[in-house]
């Protein structure tokens, strides 16, 4: 038996060491020697233990932790993560180089250890231990992702908020004040308009570095979207918001280069006073928009202050609520479908369900980034919610009914829907009655929705899988995009955000990153076997890209906007004899 268990152990991925009662090792397999050098005989702790981190790769892991000491003594580790830093010249550790054999790159290790018994007591311990140093890299990424803008690395509105709110902490202690700034810049959509996107974002890379430089160092700047960037001012010392606007006004009065020429940007800032003008975060954020738009009422290059008089915008949103309140008796809304495709083929294999609404007598339909809070907030989302699941399973049986290929039909879920006791039955109820596969249809939620309440969310989550429907996560890396989750929760689909999928395939631009984290996550998805969905896709050479990485659906103006349903049958039409065609003539040419 001892052979064969030798033959497991030099074959194993882990690391696999066992120590006697004085700490040095008896025997370590291929795995753990290719970790830490040679070990026979070596004091695991006395030679390791100095190079060991904490969690957070910099702090030392104490000597009552190191983890060979902590076996032996009868304590337990169960997938524990430790840094082990590179050994240099002398043996001092390096923090962020540097692994067991003496050099190269520092390693994660996530490690287990057990005591070794016999009769009853402690005759030394063993560790096993796997190298997860990639994929720690990956959830750093992520992580970061998740509080900074990848185009220009400012914190986004996750990171914004949470130093806002520290901010307004430490004011409150310390009988201070401070000022939030809301900055709108006019102009950029006719640049990506004129230029693309591309020289867009070249541009908004420009407007944060002249914010980092107008501004004096350790002031927050946030870029919250588009072209909207917050910052927080902690007055005192000589720091105000009128200093600071007025130096963002004078950096901005200088033309960027751009194109081959010069362009000049405006910029309306909205600022509000805590504690004079406002209390929370919310209050600060809710007031600065108000003033933000007061400025460029008034025309660029602006700064205002919060007034108390500033109630166009929420008057807007007073009347909106009221027009809401019976939209759906009316019959104002309707369900525009945008398609999926297959990247390697196009073959179309479902459409998202997309609400829109057109109040009577508006000369143009209210965004859903406007109505759909307002629904939310109110709890209208509810039953048309429950319009929405309907309208659009009813859509796709049609379609199938006409003789249409069977597709697969994605809806959202919004927050105020996943807390609702009733969407479990409602779901069931609507299966029921249009009699469509349940697997056709998919229910995409977000990650924000998942961290309010994790158990809640797994129990919900986990009931609509017992129906037989598929779970999509949406805009995934833009959120919380923690790895724990993806593995506990059922989801059978991830959606990328289409903020990875702008540049991919761009050969003029330098995006080795965009295209590594991009990778990052096709990888990710095909290893939890999910079926991966790139949103956003707007040019060849991202679905080319795309599907040369192995992405397997695609969706995005490239291959259709979102259509009313009889437009969008005729879209998926033309996509499915498109693909049929190219199936054919792969045929002939095989013949």
């Amino acid at each position: 038996m001892a052979p064969i268990l030798r033959l497991v152990l030099d074959n194993m991925a882990e690391g696999v060491c066992v120590a006697g009662c004085d700490g040095r090792i008896i025997t370590a397999n291929p795995a753990a020697e290719a970790v830490f050098g040679p070990l026979g005989g070596v004091a695991f702790d006395a030679q390791f233990g100095s190079r060991l981190r904490l969690e957070d790769g910099v702090s030392p892991c104490p000597e009552a932790l190191w983890p060979m000491g902590r076996a032996i003594r009868g304590e337990t580790m169960d997938r524990e993560s430790l840094y082990l830093a590179a050994a240099v010249s002398g043996g001092a550790p390096a923090d962020g180089a540097g692994c067991g054999a003496g050099g190269g790159a520092g390693v994660w290790l996530r490690v287990n250890a057990r005591p070794l018994v016999q009769d009853g007591r402690s005759v030394g311990g063993v560790l096993v231990f796997r190298d997860i140093t990639q994929v720690k890299a990956v959830e750093d990424r992520i992580a970061w992702l998740a509080h900074f803008d990848p185009l220009t690395g400012l914190p986004n509105r996750v990171e914004f908020r949470r130093r806002l709110e520290a901010a307004i902490a430490a004011a409150r202690r310390d009988d201070t004040r401070l000022a939030v700034m809301l900055l709108d810049f006019d102009g950029l959509k006719e640049i990506n308009d004129q230029f693309g996107h591309a020289v867009g974002d070249e541009l908004l890379v420009a407007v944060a570095r002249r914010l980092r430089d107008a501004l004096a160092a350790g002031t927050t700047i946030a870029r919250l979207g588009g072209d909207e960037f917050t910052v927080i001012v902690e007055e005192g010392g000589g720091r105000t918001a009128d200093a600071a606007s007025q130096s963002l006004i004078r950096a901005m009065a200088e033309p960027f280069p751009l194109a081959g020429g010069r362009h000049r940007l405006t910029v309306s800032i909205g600022v509000v006073g805590h504690p004079a003008q406002s209390e929370g975060a919310d209050d600060l954020l809710r007031k600065a928009d108000m003033a933000m738009y007061r400025a460029k009422e008034r025309g660029g290059s602006t700064v205002c202050r919060y007034d108390p008089a500033m109630t166009d915008a929420a008057a807007e949103r007073t009347r909106l609520r009221g027009l809401l309140a019976g939209a759906l008796e009316r019959g104002e809304f309707h369900l525009a479908y945008q398609p999926l495709v297959e990247a390697a083929g196009g073959r179309p294999v479902g459409v998202e369900a997309l609400l829109r609404w057109q109040p009577p007598g508006d000369a143009a339909p209210v965004p859903p980034s406007v109505f759909i809070p307002l629904c939310e907030a109110s709890g209208l989302i509810l039953p048309i919610g429950r319009w929405v699941l309907e309208t659009a399973c009813r859509q796709i049986r049609n379609w199938a009914d006409g003789g249409g290929p069977p597709l697969e039909v994605a809806v959202n879920v919004s927050p105020r829907q996943l807390r609702d006791p009733a969407l479990l039955e409602d779901v069931r109820t609507v299966l029921e009655a249009t009699g469509i596969d349940p697997a056709l249809l998919v229910l995409e939620v977000t990650e924000g929705l998942l961290i309010e309440d994790m158990d809640y969310s797994r129990h919900v989550l986990t009931g609509l899988k017992r129906l037989g429907v598929r779970l999509a996560l949406d805009d995934f890396g833009t959120g919380y995009s923690s790895l724990s989750y993806l593995n506990s929760l059922p989801f059978d689909v991830l959606k990328m955000d289409g903020s990875f999928t702008r540049n991919l395939g761009a050969a003029d631009l330098d995006n080795a990153g965009g295209q590594a984290v991009a990778r990052a996550i096709i990888g990710l998805a095909r290893s939890l076997s999910m079926t991966l969905v790139a949103e956003g896709v707007e040019t060849p050479a991202q679905h080319a890209w795309l599907a040369a990485n192995g992405c397997r659906l695609i969706q995005g103006y490239l291959i259709g906007r979102p259509e009313p349903a009889p437009s969008a049958a005729t879209l998926i039409r033309r996509l499915a004899a498109e693909h049929e065609r190219r199936q054919n003539e792969r045929f002939d040419f095989v013949i």
